[in-house]
């Protein structure tokens, strides 16, 4: 006949047949990866805050892929790829003012200077059809 396994009880006040307390185990190991993916996320965002200063333009506040798509568009801008590839129109009260898609609800505006297209601002299409219809100035 065989032998009857005994229960114990744990430091931790768990009882069980083992040598080490397998919930306090598993709960220490849930607990550990639960950090490491805590550090994970904090390193990814420290990541994407300094991603902000290399930008030519501020684009915190904006959703993230409006950022990343931006962020192509300036690119592309950048390798002198032209406006009208990327679905820019200049301005009709200001032809200076160009303004490129960035998505459906967001729009890039850039001023021509000298021949060259500096970035200026990120904006709602709210803001810019104000802007569009001359009611808000944009500074």
């Amino acid at each position: 006949m065989a032998k009857a396994k005994r229960q114990h009880t744990f430091p931790c006040g768990h009882r069980g047949r083992g040598q080490v307390c397998h919930r306090c185990q598993q709960e220490a190991q849930a607990q550990a990866q639960a950090q490491q993916e805590a550090a994970e996320r904090q390193q990814q965002r420290q990541t994407w805050q300094a991603q902000f200063e290399q930008d030519a333009i501020d684009l915190r506040g904006l959703p993230s892929h409006v950022v990343e798509k931006a962020r192509s568009i300036l690119r592309d801008l950048d390798q002198g790829q032209h406006f009208t590839a990327l679905k820019g129109k200049r301005m009709m009260f200001d032809r200076s003012v160009i303004r490129i898609p960035v998505g459906h609800r967001y729009r890039l505006l850039c001023r021509e200077q000298e021949g060259h297209l500096l970035p200026w601002r990120v904006m709602t299409h709210e803001d810019y059809n104000a802007y569009a219809s001359n009611k808000r100035p944009v500074g």
